[in-house]
């Protein structure tokens, strides 16, 4: 995914089971994910959006910020981990894939 300032689009989901439907539809570049949401929690869903969007680049955003919940999202699958609080600039660079 290359930056050039703008994004192509911008989908958001009320629950875990209606991101990973978008997800799974659209094969998006990036994915903002919250560790909790109503109907599950990103932990939950990560390894089945990693599998729907192999390639993609799924950046855990949450106020939950522990070295266990990083270690497991980045075990099932998340490339990022960005505490909510952060500047947005920063969730933005850490979207960003320079290929």
């Amino acid at each position: 995914m290359r930056h050039s300032g703008d994004w192509d689009a911008v989908l958001t989901a009320p629950d875990a089971g209606a991101g990973l439907q978008l997800a799974t539809e659209h094969h998006p570049d990036a994915i903002v994910l919250d560790n909790r949401m109503p109907g599950g929690d990103g932990i939950e869903v990560l390894p089945d959006l990693r599998q729907a969007c192999p390639d993609a680049r799924i950046v855990m955003h949450t106020s939950e910020d522990s070295w266990l919940l990083r270690e497991r999202a980045s075990t099932l699958g998340a490339d990022a981990f960005v505490e909510k609080g952060r500047p947005l600039d920063e969730l933005a660079s850490t979207l960003v894939i320079v290929a």
